[in-house]
């Protein structure tokens, strides 16, 4: 298995506990992963492709469509190796938002930091209801005064009422006793993703995101 499919395969277990744990739809198919919360947002409702080819293209319109007469929004999360004519004329065919594109982090490119340049960030698992919420309050004020945030606070709601899953962990940064930064992990047999590094707006240009890296990554893995 190739870097980027490592990737690909960890994304998609994010979209898997994402979805379910609002027991939204998960579907999966040859060459494409489909996720529907049942909630309108974007940022979790998910059409992520695998392959460069469509071989299930009527699967993909049903749905599609389906989400659009239930009013939920989608965005396509497709790597650049698969983005074929096929795929971009789906894209526009919907008026399909692309999300940012994944990234490849590799473990070699958190490990080589100088942990003593690096501010005293403690990073701690959320664990309680109190820093359940620091995390998301973090998370929502980047969608501040947009109709996806109210969306989100529903997602988050819901989440909350189910337990976190072995697999997915959430990180909270504090400096002083006042949380930052967030992150969160997502573990499978032979990969960890690294996502949703965010930081508060007033504590942003100081390094604190990149420090969730490299000590997130050392504290799922001890």
């Amino acid at each position: 298995m190739t870097d980027q499919q490592l990737v690909i395969e960890n994304f998609q277990e994010k979209i898997k506990i994402f979805t379910r744990a609002v027991k939204g739809k998960y579907i999966e198919k040859q060459g494409f992963v489909l996720a529907n919360t049942k909630i309108p947002t974007d940022t979790f409702n998910i059409l992520l492709s695998k392959t460069k080819h469509i071989e299930n293209m009527d699967s993909i319109r049903k749905n599609i469509e389906k989400m659009r007469d239930e009013k939920y929004p989608l965005s396509a999360w497709i790597n650049h190796q698969y983005l074929s004519d096929d795929w971009q004329l789906l894209m526009k065919e919907y008026h399909l938002h692309e999300a940012e594109r994944n990234a490849l982090m590799k473990r070699k490119n958190t490990m080589d930091i100088n942990m003593e340049n690096m501010h005293k960030l403690a990073i701690t698992q959320v664990t309680s209801r109190e820093d359940f919420h620091a995390y998301k309050k973090i998370f929502l004020s980047l969608f501040e005064g947009t109709l996806e945030k109210l969306a989100l606070e529903t997602y988050f709601e819901r989440y909350e009422q189910v337990n976190n899953h072995e697999k997915c962990q959430m990180f909270i940064g504090q400096v002083d006793g006042v949380v930052v930064s967030t992150g969160l992990l997502i573990n499978k047999t032979h990969s960890y993703g690294i996502y949703d590094v965010m930081t508060r707006e007033d504590a942003r240009g100081k390094g604190y995101g990149s420090e969730m890296f490299p000590i997130s990554s050392h504290t799922n893995k001890r």
